[in-house]
């Protein structure tokens, strides 16, 4: 489908109007190099190496978590939403996202993009420990209902994000070129989807019945044209096809975060919603675990979370179909 139509089709179902040049200004950062690869210099990709193939790999789910980002971002409220920040616990809990999601970004430095980088282990350093406060103050606070699962997901990757950085410090003491590119390039995703959570949260306001339903109609959408989100499990994913998995595992993970986002300003999980979010759950934690697998050459636990993926992946559809018409 033609981007332009996407975009108008995602402002209409959801009842809103982008600013003017928004389409303009999201084509040109797509084309430009992938959306969750431009926030923070310490993770870029080598783009001689890999980026390209990323961007060829991720661009069509990469297209919906930049709508996203763009309505959350600019829209004005649907009708009949309600602001987040009449609720103190929720306006508290956006100010903390968002202090925090500065000081990880000033954390950050133009290092780690060869293995021959002498300063990478040093910079890694305050990125870990900016990680880790964030995930700290997450864990102290009394999360927002209707964030709990966006919130736990984001846990998750920001220890994920430090897991990711020192294996690839780990694999340049060693010397092992391939291992550090495929810790860099994991960390460098992870960097774009705690990005892209940590704007949804700091711009979401409560959104009606009616736009709930059409976001996860059209998450549905992004999902069902992901090629590696069904033939994920099937790959061979040991020794030179880690890479190649690596890419299919951040093309699925990105689907996932787009059906995290599209929920992001629901009010409250009813029975379908329940179900849809149980699956999500898995589902990422499943890729996680994946990518934990190929990092550290396990082929066993790569495998195990395989099918712990296929089997959320499977429930998605029809849970999905029950929450957008509950």
């Amino acid at each position: 489908m033609d981007e332009q139509i996407l975009f108008d089709r995602f402002h209409e179902a959801l009842e809103t109007e982008p600013r003017p040049g928004a389409y303009e200004r999201m084509r040109l950062a797509i084309t430009r190099q992938p959306v969750p690869l431009q926030r923070r210099p310490a993770f870029r990709m080598r783009w001689s190496k890999m980026g390209l193939r990323v961007a060829a790999a991720l661009t069509a789910v990469l297209i919906v978590i930049a709508l996203a980002a763009v309505l959350v971002a600019t829209h004005r409220a649907p009708v009949g939403s309600v602001p987040a920040d009449k609720d103190q616990n929720v306006k508290a809990y956006q100010a903390l996202v968002r202090t925090d999601d500065i000081n990880l970004n000033a954390s950050t430095s133009p290092h780690c993009q060869t293995i021959k980088d002498t300063g990478c282990a040093a910079a890694v350093v305050p990125v870990d420990a900016a990680l880790q406060r964030w995930a700290d103050d997450l864990n102290a606070f009394s999360t927002p209902a209707r964030f709990k699962v966006l919130d736990a997901a984001l846990r998750r990757h920001l220890v994920q994000g430090i897991n990711e950085l020192n294996a690839a410090v780990s694999f340049q003491k060693a010397g092992n070129q391939s291992g550090f590119d495929l810790a860099m390039g994991a960390a460098d995703f992870e960097d774009g989807w705690i990005g892209s959570a940590a704007d949804a949260i700091e711009a979401s306001t409560t959104a009606t019945g009616t736009s709930y339903r059409d976001a996860i109609t059209f998450a549905t959408q992004s999902f069902d044209a992901c090629n590696s989100c069904g033939a994920l499990p099937a790959r061979d994913c040991s020794g030179t096809g880690a890479q190649g998995c690596l890419y299919a595992d951040e093309t699925a993970s990105t689907a996932v975060q787009a059906f995290l986002l599209a929920i992001v300003g629901n009010p409250g999980p009813g029975a379908t919603e329940a179900r849809l979010n149980a699956d999500l759950e898995t589902a990422d934690k499943a890729l996680v675990a994946i990518t934990n697998g190929l990092i550290s050459g396990d082929s066993n636990a790569v495998k195990a979370a395989q099918r712990s993926y296929a089997s959320a992946i499977a429930s998605i559809p029809a849970d999905a179909a029950a929450a957008s018409h509950g």
